[in-house]
């Protein structure tokens, strides 16, 4: 784990690698987006949803490489990949200043999403499986922090750009923010310790368990093989999961300004609630990470999803007390964590390490697949009923459904483990 005298362990090094490019990649690149849709359709005419497509065709092409990570970094040094990705991202969020045409926005969208797929969530859960065994739960929520965390910083100070300088302005100096931070984030990353003749945190633990080839000195990761675990029915049940953790939630998160003052609250208010939101998204995947540590997955999906069907009661009542707007922004905050964090810990949980990066790619088809469905839904329900309401309804029924499905996979799970 450590050589030496007293020296910090690298994957601590690691851990906040990753939690800086989710603040300044994800943060910036996804979590800004919605400030740059009035002035840019003011200046250039363009219909809102022509223009806010191009965020679809971004996750399009995360659907379409992130399964395929796990392949490319066996076959092409990690390194290089995410160096080439994250100088392919940078360049095509810069090239959206010079946008005129909806065509355009598309394809940079599109371009974006490819050089994202490397610097993502994806990656960081790859990079935090292979850095650490001791406390993996944890350490995922921190790094999964970072983009809650950016949209906090990046989100105001966005504004302010664009106020000052124009959303073109804007649009730049925000690349070169990323193309400044990246730079140390780079020279440090390191995609699995054995680079360094070192082992993950946990390793000598995880040996005396009999999980470590003795001889050899590497790390044994246990579980299925990718074949296996796309033939298993459990996959499927997990891809509904995790679509639906992420439909549900995006389509919630993006429209509540719309529900709150279309219900009569103020635009100032309504955004003062979104805001309460967002801490609380950045501190529930710290705590969901803790608490899968402490107390196990099968546990901790049970009390997160029970969070999650509570926001959408809380939602629907908010229109008969004030007050009950900010238990609800805490309870969605602390559930709408569960995308990011149980993604990976669900994978980890159903089939193992062994394959992790390839199996995790391919249950990400789903996680990016959520928002292209999840974003027009609650649109399209509200534009057919005039309420949001059959919108919430339906999210809560399809999460409670995932509270029971996941609880019965992660039983079974550990009856076949006790079998063993």
């Amino acid at each position: 784990m450590t050589e030496g005298k007293k020296r910090i362990f690298y994957g601590y090094y690691m851990l906040v690698a990753c939690l800086v490019m989710l603040i300044v990649g994800t943060g910036i690149v996804n979590n800004c987006a919605g400030q740059f849709v009035t002035p840019v359709c003011d200046d250039l005419g363009l219909p809102r949803s022509s223009m806010t497509l191009y965020l679809s065709f971004q996750n399009a092409a995360l659907m379409i490489l992130v399964p395929f990570l796990g392949v490319i970094y066996k076959k092409i040094r990690p390194k290089l990949v995410t160096v080439t990705g994250a100088v392919v991202m940078i360049l095509s969020f810069a090239a959206l200043s010079q946008c005129r045409e909806a065509w355009q926005f598309w394809i940079c969208g599109f371009v974006i999403g490819a050089g994202l797929a490397t610097v993502s969530t994806s990656t960081v859960s790859m990079l935090m499986n292979n850095w650490f065994i001791k406390n993996k739960g944890l350490v995922i929520g921190i790094a999964m922090a970072g983009s809650g965390f950016g949209s906090m910083i990046f989100n105001p100070l966005g504004q302010q750009l664009i106020a000052a300088l124009g959303y073109q302005t804007a649009y730049l100096v925000l690349a070169c923010i990323i193309f400044v931070v990246f730079i140390p984030v780079m020279i440090a990353y390191r995609f699995k310790p054995e680079d360094m003749g070192l082992k993950p945190l946990g390793y000598e633990e995880m040996q005396e368990k009999g999980g470590g080839d003795a001889k050899s000195g590497e790390v044994k990761r246990e579980g299925a093989s990718y074949k296996e675990a796309i033939r298993s029915p459990k996959f499927y049940l997990l891809a509904f999961i995790v679509l639906c953790l992420s439909g549900c939630g995006i389509g919630t998160f993006t429209h509540l300004q719309s529900y709150f003052t279309g219900i009569g609250f103020d635009p100032v208010f309504a955004a003062s609630i979104l805001g309460i939101t967002s801490a609380f998204l950045m501190i529930g995947k710290v705590i969901w990470g803790k608490v899968r540590d402490t107390f196990g997955p099968r546990p901790t999906l049970i009390i997160a999803l029970s969070f999650f069907v509570l926001s959408y009661v809380l939602v629907l009542l908010v229109p008969l007390n004030d007050a009950l707007c900010y238990v609800f922004a805490v309870v969605f905050g602390l559930a709408y964590a569960t995308p990011t964090v149980f993604s990976p810990l669900l994978t980890i949980a159903s089939f193992g390490e062994r394959e992790f990066s390839s199996i995790y790619g391919s249950v990400q088809i789903f996680f990016y697949l959520g928002p292209i469905i999840g974003n027009p839904l609650s649109g399209a329900i509200f534009d057919g009923t005039g309420s949001y309401a059959n919108a919430w309804i339906l999210y809560g029924v399809l999460i409670f459904i995932c509270l029971i499905a996941g609880s019965i996979m992660l039983s079974s799970k550990r009856k076949e483990k006790a079998a063993a």
